[in-house]
């Protein structure tokens, strides 16, 4: 089964297909600055219905996607507040590299933090860092499992008891069969090692001008996800 997983910031969204097919254990992470023909993916995302959207995502990179599961940014931010924020307003976050944040301009420095919710909004906004690549996916991530821990658990009374309360922070077409798959499925071997591919990977793309940074041309070529050749620009 892959589930698209959509980390929902309008068209600076990015896009998780999570493969839970049995004996695979990988992860998709799509820039939304992909352009299909002359829109991105990110502007196609929020132009057309989520089926529409899983539609073209399947055709455009040859992958079967029937599964989706949307994440507000919003409400991710809502589920840390709830669930992360201790005492004194703020959140543990371990920092992997120096990186600027376009959001508030913050220099976010390797090493362990306290973040501010307005901090964490930063630090998981979509954006190219100044090295060049994509690691914001890396920090959303961080995010993302600190909302599965709260709502989501491989255990079967969990998930079953908690179903209700993922369908609130989120849209999804996953029935309670889909989500014991992926609770039983992803989750259960998180600690595993995971196959996560970029895409675009690094090394296959050109940004446009200085620092904030936009992804130009792709060279499809050097990457293992293609886009069909009838869609590029």
């Amino acid at each position: 089964m892959k589930v698209l997983f959509v980390f929902d910031d309008q068209e600076y969204s990015s896009f998780f297909i999570y493969d839970l097919t049995s004996g695979i254990n990988s992860l998709l992470r799509v820039s939304p600055e992909i352009k299909i023909q002359k829109l991105t993916l990110g502007e196609l995302y929020t132009q057309v219905p989520i089926e529409k959207f899983l539609a073209y995502f399947s055709v455009a990179f040859s992958i079967k996607v029937e599964k989706y599961l949307i994440l507000k940014k919003a409400d991710s931010l809502l589920g840390v507040k709830e669930a992360g924020l201790e005492e004194d307003g703020k959140m543990a976050v371990t920092v992997y590299k120096d990186f600027h944040a376009l959001k508030n301009g913050q220099l976010f420095t390797k090493g362990e933090h306290r973040l501010t919710l307005a901090e964490i909004d930063a630090y998981i906004s979509y954006q190219i860092d100044q090295d060049g690549r994509i690691d914001v996916f890396e920090r959303q991530e961080d995010i993302i499992r600190l909302i599965k821990r709260k709502t989501l658990r491989p255990r079967l009374s969990s998930i079953t008891n908690n179903y209700g309360t993922v369908r609130e922070y989120s849209g999804s077409n996953l029935n309670l069969k889909d989500m014991l798959k992926l609770g039983t499925g992803y989750l259960a071997k998180g600690n595993a090692r995971m196959n996560k591919i970029n895409v675009p990977e690094v090394g296959s793309y050109t940004l446009n001008g200085d620092f904030p940074y936009q992804l130009n041309r792709i060279d499809w070529e050097k990457n293992n996800v293609k886009l069909r050749s009838d869609f590029i620009q």
